[in-house]
């Protein structure tokens, strides 16, 4: 029994899909190897990076609340979602070229035809119920880099979403701390605005008594008013970074407000002794590279565009003049069709588009390098600061308890009549100025230590 010729058709064709599909023009992608010292320069200790739920280490249920609501609130979060959720269907579209496409159609349709034509039968009606098949042999890997390419875009879009994740929560852990050492420079200033208000109305007293001089009240006076303005302009600058925290966690503005608590969050010990190769979990490394993959696969894209195309065709159904006689096995039809299409001039437009996607790939290379050497510099930076910047809090602090005995001794002399009042006003300014520089340098270490948890990645694992 001879076989028809559709079936043999078919079965050659099954048999040379893995044949044509064994093939797939382009470079195969293989992350740049890239060399990392084994450790940063400004290293010293020996615990490791803290991972997980990093703001922990703070030591702020408020600041946790705060984070956990912008993770799904906060500012960006919803139109990176979109974003990925493009990508991934992006990736589902590619998908669906490897495999046939299967369409079908049914009409009943009353027609005549030209008399002028080869084929005239006057006024007849026809029916028609068929599958139609289209499916692109991948010769050359077109739809496979296709695949690889959308993956690769896909990966990247997640890696994105993961980078703005960790930035929004270093952001806001900064802007809480900016408002709780805020907080705590306000309540000092408060303090001391009582203790200049009540010294203005003693020396006014004195000077009305004939027991002080004019230039003493005034000193009085202008010490009390300087440090009623310098709390007006800390209060301002509270609210500003109250109005940024609730952006940032996806509030309004006017509704929102974060009540001072009374203490500072605790600094968690800068790590040290920190492998670089922590680096590569960094989220906007790892979308990077997942660019320079997704260029890389359009390189092959590129060059199977100009190639030619195969293309199996087909339908099988039935047809008929008759509604009645449409579904008669003699109303069957059938047909299958090879389909080889070839560019043959198109004034060089393959070489340019292969050139184009070449670069692509040499522009996403330099920004994944580039990237790597800045998230080195920014982890050696805050490695830095947070180092030093301990150190220097530590002195900060010894000079403010120095400069605070000095104010207290100095209004003793004052009091005991062997120092003017100037010496007063003197040693509490210098004491004032040296406890607010003590609270500027721990806040400032409180953000390195932000900034330095952030430039590792965070808790953010790939």
């Amino acid at each position: 029994m001879r076989t028809p010729f559709p079936r043999k058709l078919g079965t050659l064709g099954v048999l040379a899909v893995p044949f044509f599909c064994s093939c797939a023009v382009g470079p195969d992608y293989a992350a740049p190897e890239v060399k990392l010292e084994a450790a940063f320069k400004n290293s010293g200790f020996t615990q490791a990076p803290p991972e997980g739920s990093w703001w922990s280490l703070f030591n702020d249920p408020e600041l946790a609340r705060l984070i956990k609501r912008a993770d799904t609130k906060g500012q960006g979060v919803r139109s990176e979602l979109g974003r990925y959720d493009q990508a991934r269907a992006a990736l589902g579209l590619a998908r669906a070229d490897i495999s046939p496409s299967v369409t079908a159609d049914a009409y009943g349709r009353r027609q005549k035809d030209s008399a002028n034509s080869n084929f005239s039968f006057g006024v007849y009606n026809e029916y028609r119920s068929a599958l139609n098949l289209s499916w692109e042999i991948d010769l050359w890997g077109r739809v496979r880099r296709s695949i690889g390419a959308a993956k690769a875009n896909f990966e990247a879009a997640g890696y994105d979403y993961q980078g703005l994740i960790l930035s929004l929560r270093g952001e806001i852990t900064r802007a809480y701390m900016s408002i709780r050492f805020t907080d705590a420079e306000i309540a000092l200033l408060e303090k001391t605005a009582k203790l200049r208000g009540e010294a203005r109305r003693l020396m006014k007293a004195r000077f009305d008594g004939g027991a002080s001089s004019r230039i003493d009240y005034q000193r009085a006076v202008t010490e009390d008013e300087s440090v009623a303005a310098e709390l007006a302009q800390l209060r301002a600058q509270r609210d500003r970074y109250e109005n940024a925290l609730a952006v940032l966690t996806g509030q309004s503005a006017a509704g929102f407000h974060l009540a001072a608590n009374g203490r500072t969050p605790t600094i968690p010990t800068a790590p040290s002794a920190v492998p670089s190769e922590l680096l590569r979990r960094r989220p906007d490394l790892a979308a990077n590279e997942r660019r320079l993959a997704y260029a890389s696969e359009n390189i092959g894209v590129a060059i199977a565009t100009y190639l030619p195309r195969l293309t199996i065709t087909g339908d099988g159904g039935f047809r008929s003049l008759s509604s009645t006689d449409l579904f008669d096995p003699k109303s069957k039809l059938w047909g299958i069709a090879p389909e080889l299409a070839a560019p043959l001039f198109q004034g060089g437009l393959g070489f340019a588009d292969k050139a184009r996607a070449e670069a692509a790939y040499r522009e996403a290379l330099g920004v994944y390098r580039g990237s790597l050497l800045s998230a080195i510099q920014e982890t050696e930076d805050s490695l830095g600061d947070a180092r030093h910047l301990a150190v220097a809090g530590a002195s900060r602090k010894r000079g403010a308890a120095s400069a605070d005995d000095a104010a207290t001794l100095a209004r003793k002399r004052y009091n005991a009549g062997v120092a003017d009042y100037f010496e007063v006003v003197e040693s509490e300014r210098t004491a004032l100025n040296e406890q607010r520089a003590a609270l500027a340098i721990e806040l400032a270490h409180a953000l390195a230590v932000t900034r330095l948890i952030q430039s590792l990645g965070g808790g953010w694992q790939r």
